[in-house]
């Protein structure tokens, strides 16, 4: 009884200690772990705050005369003699901190987890070069040159030394396939400096040289120059892991498709058109084919003014794709549609794209999904040709055939705009609300914009009659009516003084004059929105839209500079931050890409 109440009462003082400890009442906690320490079942209990009180308070001699009592305590323990070490370190005299260090090596010496166990418990000590030390031991008595990589690479992380951090980590992710997702998330938050890019392209060019046939490393190379936007460098892997793996063309494909997503079209159709003429599968080979056409389409698409000549072009290889490709290939259909909504949205050759989709439609082996964007299409014709009711009628045919899937949604978001274009603004909002709670975010925000703009702009009868001619506007743009728009948005920004339709207008009328290629006209209108309007909901995207418009299509690299500085200072929350960020750092000469 007398030794249960002993235990009990040394455990009621262990909770005190460590209370006093947590509070920083430090004086009183030395003065009960003292006491407690001479009785060795509580040294485990007690140890690492009572050496750490002797440490912090700078009193090394107690704590090496501490430690060396736990040593005879409890010698076999790895963990005190590498505290035992730790505390040697702090003192002036390095001898006995050398000596220990020897010692515990020689008493571990053949035994490779005693020797790992020691390293990792020097690691949470902070002495990372005896880490190592023990770790190299480690490594040399397992015969394997690549043991304890992620240990290895920790230590040298820790110590700054990059080009050995990164080693081990390509040794760890060698070692198995299954260590190369985690070591490529590892490695992405790291690639934000420079010089690790660097580090890790030698590392893994040396390596790859080393060992042609492992595509361990082509493949982190590949990895590598897509973070960094280099597709072309990545091709150049892919095309080596296709070559050494007897995949067809499969990884280039997959490059393509990382260039085509990323709007880099050129480096998209250099690597489709590779697989057409060097894939040796049929299938794969007209996959490409298509693609490159679609690539060639969204690069002409994307640059002002439109080469119509080059689309015509486009658009009869997508007829030619249509009448010599397989009939069971899953692209053939949809060149035929793509074919239309070139004659349609660029050519302006609204009925020889109605023609295209009315057979389109009744083709046979049409799928349902295609048959709906067919109709989707119809619809947008229709709706671009004046005939709103048959666009309607199409888009909520769409609707019910697709009620719970996003073209379903896509539909309805449709028919709310027609509505809105029609000026008949509550069944438009009607549709929105919907939207807004049952959709894809995409559609769902697409909604919520549409609806808070009709709701801020039909507060009263002339702000309703404003948003009439604002709607009817858009309609003309959206119908290719350009001059009609813009001479009517003048009018309506001349007329609409004081009426919050009027900041909106300003910003129609700068993005119809960019999409005209009428730049300095847009700015003008951007300025006065800078000017009059900076605290609205606009004022960012209008100062990002003219320092794009500086650098992109006036070429006034200077300024717009100078207009991306600015707009990080006053909107370092938008959106838009981390693009223009990245675009000031290129201007700016950093070299990043």
């Amino acid at each position: 009884m007398i030794i249960a109440t002993t235990f009990g009462q040394e455990v009621d003082q262990i909770k005190l200690a460590n209370e006093y400890y947590q509070s920083k009442e430090y004086d009183k906690a030395v003065d009960i772990y003292k006491k407690l320490s001479k009785e060795k079942r509580n040294i485990p209990q007690i140890h690492s705050n009572y050496l750490d009180l002797m440490i912090n308070n700078d009193k090394p001699d107690d704590a090496l005369k501490y430690i060396n009592y736990v040593i005879k305590q409890y010698p076999g323990n790895s963990r005190y003699r590498v505290d035992q070490i730790y505390v040697a370190r702090l003192l002036p005299n390095q001898k006995e901190y050398k000596r220990l260090k020897d010692a515990l090596y020689d008493a571990s010496r053949g035994n490779v987890n005693t020797l790992k166990k020691i390293a990792e418990e020097l690691s949470q000590r902070q002495l990372h070069n005896d880490a190592l030390v023990f770790l190299s031991h480690a490594r040399v008595e397992s015969q394997d040159s690549k043991a304890y990589a992620l240990d290895f690479a920790k230590n040298y992380s820790s110590l700054g030394n990059d080009p050995k951090m990164i080693a081990e980590y390509v040794n760890f992710a060698s070692q198995q396939t299954r260590h190369v997702p985690y070591i490529k998330n590892i490695l992405q938050e790291l690639l934000s400096k420079e010089s690790i890019k660097e580090i890790l392209e030698e590392v893994l060019i040396i390596r790859s040289q080393q060992y042609p046939d492992d595509v361990l490393y082509n493949d982190f190379l590949m990895w590598l120059y897509i973070q960094k936007n280099d597709y072309y460098g990545a091709f150049v892997q892919a095309k080596a892991i296709d070559r050494n793996s007897q995949r067809s063309g499969n990884t280039v494909m997959q490059v393509a498709k990382v260039a085509y997503d990323n709007q880099a079209y050129g480096d998209a159709i250099l690597f489709y058109d590779y697989i057409v003429t060097k894939s040796d599968q049929g299938s794969m080979r007209e996959k490409a084919q298509f693609l490159s056409l679609l690539s060639k389409e969204k690069k002409l698409t994307e640059k002002l003014p439109i080469d119509k000549q080059a689309l015509y072009q486009i658009a009869g290889a997508y007829q030619q794709f249509y009448e010599y490709t397989t009939e069971t290939n899953p692209y053939r259909l949809q060149a035929l549609k793509n074919k239309a909504g070139i004659m349609a949205y660029q050519l302006n050759e609204l009925d020889t794209a109605i023609n295209i989709l009315e057979k389109l439609k009744n083709l046979p082996g049409i799928t349902k999904t295609l048959e709906a964007q067919v109709k989707m299409d119809l619809g947008n014709i229709n709706l671009i040709v004046g005939n709103h009711w048959e666009a309607s009628l199409l888009y909520s045919q769409i609707e019910k055939d697709n009620p719970y899937a996003a073209m379903g949604y896509e539909a309805k978001l449709k028919n709310a705009r027609l509505h809105y274009f029609m000026s008949n603004f509550d069944l438009a909002k009607a549709h929105l609300d919907i939207l807004k709670r049952s959709t894809t975010k995409e559609i769902a925000n697409d909604a919520l914009d549409l609806s808070l703009f009709i709701e801020t702009n039909t507060m009263g009868d002339s702000n309703e009659l404003g948003l009439m001619e604002y709607a009817s506007i858009s309609l003309l743009m959206y119908q290719n009516r350009f001059d009609e728009a813009r001479e009517k948005l003048e009018i309506l920004t001349n007329t609409q003084l004081g009426h919050p339709i009027r900041d909106d207008s300003f910003w129609l009328l700068a993005k119809l004059d960019k999409r005209m290629g009428n730049y300095k006209e847009a700015l003008s209108s951007i300025n006065t929105l800078i000017s009059n309007y900076s605290e609205g909901v606009l004022g960012d995207d209008a100062l990002f839209m003219k320092a794009q418009i500086l650098e992109e299509y006036l070429d006034n690299r200077s300024e717009a500079q100078q207009v991306y500085r600015q707009f990080l200072e006053d909107f370092p929350g938008s959106a838009y931050a981390v693009e223009a960020r990245r675009r000031f750092r290129i201007l700016r000469g950093d070299g990043l890409n």
